[in-house]
């Protein structure tokens, strides 16, 4: 059978989405699994096929990730759904959209590594990273699991006061 000529054949796009913690182990067929329970539980199993969503591949804290032309926002809005890939909270952001791979992996950035940070908030143990740019990925962990916590400008400010070097006084 011959392929289709190009005129005839279905148009896709691709959505590039940072993966934030950028530490997640999982691949790409992990990461279709849990972008599938996400659209179709957002939309739909019809809408979800017409998306037609599919995991090309993970390049570090990156995915790359295929539908049809014209539902590239709706599955950008579903991005932001996925909460857990293998009971490990996770945060997916979609940064751009493209017609073509190569022009997405030209947007790729190298993850930035950042220090092991402990505190307190709240009366709770945290642990996360603390990148050079001053963002902070927190993690709570207890009996229970753990999660992932935001922070707010004020928690921001108390932990940097909380956490900042001793010079030895």
């Amino acid at each position: 059978m011959k392929p289709l000529p190009p005129t005839l054949r279905e148009n896709r796009r691709y959505v590039l989405a940072r993966i934030r913690p950028s530490t997640i182990v999982a691949d790409e067929r992990d990461w279709h699994i849990a972008i599938s329970e996400a659209v179709s539980s957002l939309y739909g199993d019809i809408t979800a096929a017409e998306i037609h969503a599919g995991t090309i591949r993970q390049e570090g804290a990156y995915l790359i990730i295929r539908c049809k032309r014209g539902w590239e926002d709706k599955l950008s809005t579903a991005l932001t759904t996925v909460r857990a890939v293998h009971q490990t909270p996770v945060h997916l952001q979609a940064i751009s959209t493209s017609g073509t791979i190569k022009a997405l992996k030209k947007k790729i950035r190298p993850v930035i590594t950042g220090d092991e940070v402990t505190c307190v908030i709240n009366g709770s143990d945290h642990s996360g990273i603390y990148y050079a740019d001053g963002n902070i990925d927190l993690i709570r962990r207890d009996m229970k699991g753990q999660e992932v916590v935001f922070l707010t400008k004020d928690d921001m400010e108390s932990f940097h006061a909380t956490t900042t070097k001793s010079d030895g006084i």
